[in-house]
């Protein structure tokens, strides 16, 4: 018997379908920062399959934001320790 609950991977890449319309229309760059926004989300699956949330665009926002607040985290400390 199969699973009737898509996995969080899954419910990002049904995502990235649903918006391949709108991706399709950006720009190159802006395109390439949109899949990495979607790679973010990827790379937090194991934690947005534990959400038992019934609106999925939220851990997928989520775990974009985790992932941009670490490269913030990142250049702060580079601006540290170069004093810039």
């Amino acid at each position: 018997m199969g699973r009737t609950v898509p996995t969080f991977r899954n419910i990002v890449e049904s995502f990235g379908w649903e918006w391949n319309d709108f991706k399709r229309a950006l720009r190159n760059i802006d395109r390439e920062a949109f899949e990495e926004l979607m790679n973010h989300a990827r790379r937090h699956a194991s934690a947005g399959s534990n959400m038992s949330n019934p609106n999925p665009f939220e851990p997928v926002v989520m775990s974009i934001l985790v992932e941009h607040e670490k490269t913030l985290r990142k250049l702060r400390e580079h601006v540290e320790r170069e004093h810039i």
